[in-house]
């Protein structure tokens, strides 16, 4: 009878556990905290004092996406070891209730980069504003929503077209040609 009660309190918290997991936003405003207690920094961009800093401030490049870009900051989780990038911005997001659009693609794009280089996806990133910062899941519409933008962009470079009026901007990092091959760059 104990070990069937044991099985019946396992599922119920598995339950319980994977309820919580669904039902998480894939976007959260949370106040803005500077602490990543539970994770060990492995990259910046940036080289950091008095740090082990090798392979920090480095362009990082994914050949799979044709994609560049340097995060300012990759966290690899202790327990786990998700691989999270933090992304900062100098300026405040007020009563938003959204991060800017053109952030939240460069940190999509950030996880298309980081996937390639470290050969696992992560699962979330942060975007820390001045005053608040977004908890941002990495799920499929994202991941598409940027692979599209990416590849419009390259589109207009090779077909010389001009953003319409009517298009909206999203800046999403720079566009770098190299032998006449373009690529987007964070």
């Amino acid at each position: 009878n104990w070990l069937s009660f044991s099985i019946l309190f396992l599922l119920i918290l598995l339950v319980v556990l994977l309820l919580w997991r669904i039902r998480r936003p894939h976007l959260q405003k949370q106040p803005r905290k500077d602490i990543m207690p539970g994770f060990t920094l492995i990259y910046a961009d940036q080289k950091q004092s008095g740090k082990k800093s090798e392979g920090f401030g480095k362009l990082l490049y994914s050949a799979k996406y044709d994609l560049r870009g340097k995060p300012d900051y990759i966290f690899k989780k202790r327990l786990g070891g998700a691989i999270v990038p933090v992304e900062l911005k100098s300026g405040s997001i007020k009563d938003d209730p959204l991060p800017h659009p053109g952030d939240l693609l460069q940190l999509a794009a950030y996880f298309l980069l980081l996937e390639d280089i470290y050969g696992k996806r992560p699962p979330y990133g942060w975007l820390k504003y001045s005053d608040y910062m977004f908890y941002v899941r990495n799920t499929r519409k994202i991941r598409k929503e940027v692979k599209q933008t990416m590849a419009d962009m390259r589109k207009m470079l090779e077909d010389g077209d001009t953003v319409s009026a009517t298009a909206p901007y999203v800046p999403m990092g720079n566009i770098i040609e190299t032998e006449g091959k373009y690529e987007t760059s964070c």
